[in-house]
This record gives C-alpha cells, structure tokens and sequence, in this order.
C-alpha cells in the first residue's frame, strides 16, 4: 500500500484527486492540503510514503516545499503535479530532487506514476518524454 500525502491547493482540484486516489487499489491517502505551509505544520508520522506537491502553490511555492521536505526529511519521497509542460518547469522540478513530474491532464498516467516513484524509479510524464 502506497501512503500519499496531497498538497494542492484549488479546492475542485483537491477534491477530485482525493476521491480518484481513494479508489485505486494499492494507495492510500494519508494527508490532504492546500498549501506548502499546511503541509509542512501537519506533517504526518509516519511520513507517507509519497507526497504529491502542485508545482504553483499560493505563498510558498512546490518547489520550495520540496526543497524544504528534503532538508527536513532527507528520505522524502516528492513527485510535482503541475499543469506546466515546459521544459524548464520539469528540470527545475528534478534539480529540486523530485522523483517524478506529472502533468494534471494526464489522470490515467497518475496511479501508474505514484507506484512507479514509491518503488524508487523515475517518472516523467509521456507527453513530456516526446
């Protein structure tokens, strides 16, 4: 079972990717929240086991809660969802130590990627690897 903890900031969104977590066997979601700074006030213990960060957060940006998460907890597992496709977005993501960058309008590739990530491969969504 794969622990995910969701920060994502539009409320729909929010929504939308708690429910269709919940229904896929083999994840569990552990934390949902709106923001880097909510994130990092309830961090569960024990940590999950895959945080799923927007890369555009209100305030503190994804990047730099993943930033932060690493300082923190060097053994975090981090993946971006962001609806950026360009390349320097994903690079930025990467260099920042994310293990995966997956594009929001690409919810079939989600739960393939999560599993992907917490058994510690790389992911980068298709549409970017062409």
């Amino acid at each position: 079972m794969v622990r995910v903890f969701v920060v994502e900031d539009h409320p729909l969104m929010r929504d939308m990717l708690s429910e269709f977590l919940a229904t896929e066997e083999g994840i569990e979601v552990v934390g949902v929240v709106e923001s880097a700074e909510a994130a990092l006030e309830r961090l569960p213990d024990p940590l999950p086991d895959l945080f799923l960060i927007d890369m555009s957060l209100p305030g503190m940006s994804g990047i730099e809660l993943l930033r932060q998460l690493r300082e923190r907890e060097p053994g975090s597992c981090c993946a971006m969802l962001s609806g950026h496709g360009e390349k320097h977005y994903v690079e930025q993501a990467l260099n920042a130590g994310a293990r995966g960058y997956i594009l929001k309008g690409e919810p079939d590739e989600l739960p393939l990627a999560i599993q992907r990530i917490s058994h510690g491969e790389r992911f980068v969504s298709h549409e970017l690897q062409r």
